[in-house]
């Protein structure tokens, strides 16, 4: 995933290991309501246009919690910041009630989502030069192992998503 941030959005591209885009990360809502509360309404599409997921970064006063649908509007997952004594971290919930728990570094993003014993996905930044660290975009690469389920794709793809939103806030902060 590359993100591509302005001063009024949060998009990103997925790419391919080629380079290719396969899929577009968008934010929605009012230029105004962004403005003030930020990149709070995502959606995520194949490269076609067909939807794939949303992400809504939902308004509450203390966690960052975040909704995420598949695209007929159906829950597919639920993302909470919690705050510990020594550092933050992110709680990850199926629909189905199955905990993902996120193991590594989350916010250097450098982890891996864990179901029970299984590791179907794994996250690592990658550099892409000065420039873009210097205007804050970033690249992340986000594998998975070939029998990872497309709903549990798309909700990884969100988490990641989020967790980037959750980042880049508490950066502003």
């Amino acid at each position: 995933m590359q993100q591509i941030t302005t001063f009024m959005s949060n998009n990103f591209d997925i790419l391919n290991q080629q380079g290719d885009v396969v899929g577009v990360i968008t934010t929605g809502g009012s230029p105004l309501s962004r403005m003030f509360t930020g990149s709070r309404s995502l959606t995520v599409t194949e490269a076609d246009g067909r939807p794939v997921l949303s992400l809504e970064d939902t308004v509450n006063f203390g966690r960052d919690t975040f909704e995420l649908a598949d695209p007929h509007g159906g829950p597919l997952a639920h993302l909470r910041k919690r705050f510990t004594f020594f550092r933050r971290r992110v709680d990850m919930h199926l629909a189905d009630g199955t905990v993902v728990e996120l193991h590594g570094s989350v916010f250097d993003f450098d982890f891996e989502f864990r179901v029970g014993e299984l590791v179907p996905a794994r996250v690592t930044r990658q550099w892409t030069g000065l420039g873009n660290a210097l205007l804050g975009r970033s690249q992340y690469s986000l594998t998975f192992t070939p029998d990872t389920p497309l709903r549990l794709r798309a909700a990884f793809i969100g988490g990641v998503v989020a967790l980037d939103l959750i980042r880049a806030k508490d950066e502003r902060d």
